[in-house]
This record gives C-alpha cells, structure tokens and sequence, in this order.
C-alpha cells in the first residue's frame, strides 16, 4: 500500500522532518510497503498564483511531485505550527493538487509544537485544506508537543503512551485507505463533473 508523507517545514534539518521520518519508520510497520517522504525544504514549487502558470504543463516542477500523489493511497501531512498556522509551503503544495492527486484519500494531520500547543494548524488545514482537492482528513490527528524533545535524532519517542496513540492511528489511516480505495471506485469519473468544492 502507497504512502505518502509531507514534511511541511520550509527550514532544512528540522522537528517536522525528523517527525516525518519517525511516522515513516512506524508506517512501515504497518503495511505501507511503498513509502514516500516529501521534504517541501528540498522542492522549489513556485508560488502557486492562480491562473497564469499553467501547472499541468510537463515542464512545470509540480508535475514531478503529482505523479507520486497519483500512486499514494493515503497521505501524513507534518506542519510545524509557525504562530499558530500551518506553514506557507503546505498551503502552496495545498494550492497546487487537485482531486487527481488527493481525491478522496485518507489523510492523516500532524502537528509539530515546541510548547504545549500545536492544534491551531490542523483546525487551518481542517478547515481550509480539502475544499477543491477534496482530501479527506481522518478524524483523529497527532499533535508533537515539546517537539524538541519527543523524538530523539535516532527516531526513538520518549512517551510510551503516545507512542501508542500514534501506532493507533496509523493503523486507523491503513484501514481508512482499504475503505476509501472502494469509494474512489464506486463514483470514478463522474467526480470530475464536481471538481470544486461548494
């Protein structure tokens, strides 16, 4: 099964990617054989502006990025939360997909605080993230507070209970991408006579 995880952080080296690289350690575990960990500090993704670029042209750099979304049956999006939003860099890769890419495939939020906070992005991305690509969000999320000091650098996490709430829920995300492999079957091409959201 194809996974894909976002690490939403636009500073190299940092919490988010290294929480990413945990999820995708646990994620093997759970039967996503093909994982794929984008890194938006490495990918120049243009700003998306609307109507002047036509993205899906071959040459545009999005294309690379789209056709590894093509192939992923379920997504993690890790965003630091940076005064209290998801990052800019999400919400362009956000801007740029479409229902071909995220169309009705579980996503599971991730959030990465250095406090006690950390909900602010994903009630954002909640909110905001889905409309015209129509991703959808599992209902639970996972919130890394003191993120500093969760995750050690050799992937380990210092809280045994919330080691176990994160296995949880990527076992909830398999299960979701099982179910909404049918749904993307049962309503196929006819979704795309419904490409934006009301």
């Amino acid at each position: 099964m194809n996974l894909t995880i976002i690490s939403g952080s636009q500073r190299p080296d940092s919490r988010s990617q290294r929480v990413a690289c945990y999820l995708q350690k646990l994620s093997s575990e759970h039967g996503f054989t093909d994982i794929e960990l984008l890194d938006l500090s490495n990918i120049e993704l243009p700003l998306h502006d609307g109507f002047t670029t036509d993205i899906s042209a071959e040459s545009h750099p999005w294309q690379a990025i789209a056709r590894y979304l093509r192939k992923s049956e379920a997504f993690i999006f890790v965003t630091p939360e940076w005064h209290g939003m998801a990052t800019p860099a999400l919400k362009n890769f956000l801007l740029h997909c479409s229902i071909t890419e995220l169309g009705h495939k579980p996503t599971l939020l991730a959030s990465v605080s250095g406090g006690i906070n950390g909900v602010y992005p994903l009630c954002e991305l909640r909110m905001t993230g889905f409309k015209n690509n129509h991703v959808c969000f599992l209902p639970d999320h996972l919130i890394f507070r003191q993120g500093e000091n969760l995750i050690s650098k050799d992937l380990v996490c210092n809280d045994e209970a919330f080691e176990s709430r994160v296995n949880y829920t990527l076992k909830l995300l398999k299960s979701y991408a099982k179910a909404l492999k049918q749904v993307r079957e049962d309503i196929g091409e006819e979704s795309e006579n419904y490409l934006y959201g009301m």
